[in-house]
């Protein structure tokens, strides 16, 4: 009997000695493994002592409409429309961020639905493949022009877009599929981006081909990404705002909700002009971030800004805590020659595109960062990435 329990303690011993080897060769493998790759630490690493903080980087640029010049300035031959020299200054002063956010305000259903006519838009492909080229990883697809091209057009341009590295949100084929591509991960921070707008030029079918926004949907789809996700990230189309730098009731009045509903980050468009940016409660709102790339002939509504910055996430008994950090905006100008050779020109690479870009840039400086420290705007004529604050 004493030589059985022997042996059965034996044996115990060896499984526990066993244990302790593979576990503490797992924990071996598994630091050297981090420190290799650089990988941060999960919630199970958290101590009471070390909070977790995860930083990210966020860009925001405003609205890409694209009418009938440009499809004829585009066009190179054998189908292809390329939109390449649109963007090739603007892509070499983009800041490369985690996040990098645009409005694809004119629709995207392709070469076969017809060019841009008497105001029903439509874009092709190509439009996409580029801004994705620029390094853009989030769009809004909601706008007053959305469903111009119909249930086809979003068909299209959803099934173009389920093939890319992207998310986006505002349009869907399906109700339960209205969110299905709106949720990303990058540095240990995982973002939601909801897009909406007020109206559409077209009517809807359905209520879900384009989100049009109301307190209960927004309400609807905030709380069901809320709890998985650290930030959250809402677009909308405010509709018959344009050509105003001043913020109306009615977008003060969605912001006020938005922020009430624990938004992190809102982004309006549709004014065709540049408004102001401010934090409210721990929110970044940017009322209008005006056109990134247009055929309109107002200058103000040819100007946009680009902002960005970095956000820090901190982790810590449950509880989480947004911090929005080195606020920069750039201003472009959306340039063209009697209706060709469109190009998106950053305000410090301008040569002799827009002679009066000085006093516009002092404009828009002031409007965004008069009495508000925390933001900062590219020094004209700056190719290092420094910024000046408003004197």
């Amino acid at each position: 009997m004493t030589k059985k329990k022997n042996k059965k303690g034996s044996l115990i011993i060896v499984f526990l000695v066993l244990i302790i080897v593979v576990f503490g060769s797992l924990y071996v493998f598994n630091e050297k493994f981090r420190k290799e790759t650089g990988e941060k630490p999960t919630e199970l690493d958290k101590t009471d002592e070390n909070p977790l903080v995860y930083t990210g980087s966020v860009t925001l640029a405003g609205n890409v409409l694209i009418n009938s010049d440009m499809w004829y300035d585009t066009r190179s031959g054998d189908g292809v429309y390329d939109f390449s020299n649109a963007f090739k200054l603007f892509k070499e002063n983009l800041k490369k961020s985690n996040i990098s956010f645009y409005t694809q305000q004119s629709p995207v259903g392709g070469k076969d639905l017809g060019m841009t006519k008497n105001y029903n838009y439509n874009s092709p492909n190509d439009i996409l493949d580029e801004m994705l080229s620029t390094g853009f990883n989030a769009i809004s697809l909601a706008s007053y022009h959305a469903f111009d091209k119909g249930t086809k057009g979003i068909t299209n341009e959803i099934t173009y877009l389920n093939e890319k590295d992207v998310i986006y949100s505002g349009v869907s084929t399906k109700e339960e599929d209205r969110l299905k591509n709106s949720i990303i991960t990058k540095n240990g921070i995982t973002y939601a981006l909801l897009s909406y707008t007020m109206s559409t030029d077209e009517k809807l079918k359905d209520t879900y081909s384009v989100s049009v926004y109301s307190e209960e949907l927004a309400k609807k789809d905030i709380d069901k990404v809320k709890s998985s996700v650290d930030v959250i990230i809402v677009s909308i189309d405010f509709g018959n705002v344009a050509n105003s730098t001043q913020v109306s009731e009615k977008q003060k009045s969605v912001v006020d909700f938005l922020v009430k509903e624990g938004v992190n980050v809102i982004v309006g468009n549709n004014s065709y002009s540049i408004q102001p940016i401010e934090i409210i409660d721990n929110t970044l709102v940017c009322y209008s971030l005006g056109n990134l790339l247009s055929g309109h002939t107002r200058i103000d509504s040819r100007i946009s800004a680009v902002v960005d910055f970095n956000i820090s996430l901190t982790k810590e008994e449950g509880k989480k805590k947004i911090e929005f950090k080195d606020i920069n905006v750039m201003f472009t100008y959306s340039y063209n020659k009697d209706n060709s050779n469109y190009k998106v020109v950053p305000f410090n690479k301008i040569t002799n595109e827009f002679s009066s870009y000085k006093t516009y840039y002092e404009k828009y400086k002031t409007l965004l960062t008069d009495g508000k420290d925390y933001i900062n705007v590219y020094a004209l004529g700056d190719t290092n990435g420094n910024t000046e604050q408003k004197s």
